[in-house]
């Protein structure tokens, strides 16, 4: 059966067609995701997964924030930089690519990590905050500006082989500081953080549809649930999470703050 819908053009009918084959996603999920702003924080392993498969999804508009310059120890885990990339500000090379997976995607860059200070500016206009940050500082910073703005995170991590994926939705569920009212001890240096491209893309692929889910209403999103594996032994766990009332971040809000 051949779908049509004039607001959208045949090749994007023809690109998104099995996708909307899903049961309860179809043509109003396809237009949620047209008409939403992702904000990504960094688009490494984690954050350029995440902006790959938004991209390839059809997401209208995506923003993200990543300082520094491609280096040669990036190579093994970004899926948007390559050797020809090494020099170039991340950012730049970033665009690059998502522009050649779709280019009727709106790509807004900001050459600079995620800090307290410009968290909100970078985020404000966004439907939805992704982070895909590797330190706790970063996370905290996009998690602090999520709930200021009553805006939904999706939130996920790696560190070695293991994974880390929730979904923030302030003031219904427990925010990331309610999860981790302080940062694990080891989670300290960039300079030495393990990785291998399966953990992160993984988690990225999550975060991904998560973000999905919750900008369309299709599927049940990590609401209340912290998703947890590890590659070494190939363990996935589904933990409860629960808001702090004490929470120094959310504990203001109700449920109808969301």
């Amino acid at each position: 059966m051949t779908l049509q819908a004039p607001d959208f053009t045949q090749f994007q009918l023809d690109r998104y067609s099995r996708q909307l084959r899903l049961d309860g996603f179809g043509l109003e999920g396809q237009r949620r995701l047209r008409d939403a702003h992702v904000a990504i924080s960094r688009g490494g392993g984690v954050g350029g997964t995440v902006a790959s498969h938004l991209a390839m999804a059809g997401v209208g508009r995506l923003t993200l924030a990543h300082g520094g310059e491609i280096v040669p120890e990036y190579l093994n885990r970004m899926l948007l930089a390559n050797p020809r990339d090494i020099g170039r500000p991340c950012v730049d090379a970033f665009a690059d690519s998502l522009a050649r997976i779709n280019p009727d995607v709106e790509v807004t860059t900001y050459p600079e990590y995620v800090t307290d200070d410009n968290a909100l500016r970078i985020v404000r206009d966004a439907d939805l905050i992704a982070d895909g940050a590797p330190l706790f500082e970063e996370r905290y910073a996009l998690n602090k500006a999520a709930v200021e703005l009553r805006r939904p995170l999706v939130s996920g991590a790696m560190y070695d082989t293991e994974g880390y994926i929730t979904t923030v939705l302030p003031g219904r569920t427990p925010c990331l500081s309610c999860i981790y009212p302080t940062k694990p001890p080891y989670w300290t240096d960039i300079k030495v953080f393990p990785a291998m491209s399966p953990g992160p893309g993984l988690v990225g692929a999550v975060m991904a549809m998560e973000v999905i889910k919750v900008l369309t209403g299709f599927a049940e999103p990590l609401n209340n649930q912290l998703m947890f594996f590890d590659l070494r032994s190939n363990m996935t766990r589904l933990l409860k999470v629960a808001r702090r009332p004490d929470c120094t971040v959310c504990s203001h809000l109700d449920n109808n703050d969301c």
